[in-house]
């Protein structure tokens, strides 16, 4: 698994963050930001990071939630793809996406572990998706 994520080829000439999401995306993201060589940006549920931060809140199936950067995390104009374990409907990812974007990044790609496709949340994602796993 952690040589088809690292197989980013078409976007690893640009790519200058990689991202990943509380909590599951932190046992893969940073291995595959290592392979990479490319900085980690984690994202976290609120209250989690030190300093300031840049929030948005997100809409999932069973309720809401707010992630969270650091304010300085990204600079202007960083490439950055965004992993997260599971794209349902679509809210999580989004957010994450908009974080991104907010602090000044651009989202290249977003990367899933697993994708439940009846759910059609890649249409709420502002951004391309590749999934490991599709349901």
């Amino acid at each position: 698994m952690l040589n088809r994520l690292s197989d980013l080829s078409q976007i690893s000439l640009y790519l200058e963050l990689f991202s990943g999401l509380d909590a599951r995306g932190f046992l893969f993201g940073p291995l595959v930001s290592m392979s990479l060589n490319v900085p980690f940006l984690p994202v976290r549920k609120s209250g989690k990071l030190p300093g300031p931060t840049i929030k948005v809140s997100s809409t999932k199936e069973y309720g809401k939630d707010v992630l969270e950067i650091q304010e300085d995390a990204i600079q202007k104009g960083q490439k950055v793809v965004v992993l997260d374990d599971l794209l349902a409907t679509g809210g999580t990812l989004q957010a994450a996406c908009q974080l991104v974007r907010e602090a000044g990044g651009e989202v290249l790609q977003c990367v899933l572990l697993v994708e439940l496709v009846e759910l059609n949340g890649r249409s709420k994602v502002p951004a391309p998706c590749f999934s490991l796993v599709q349901f």
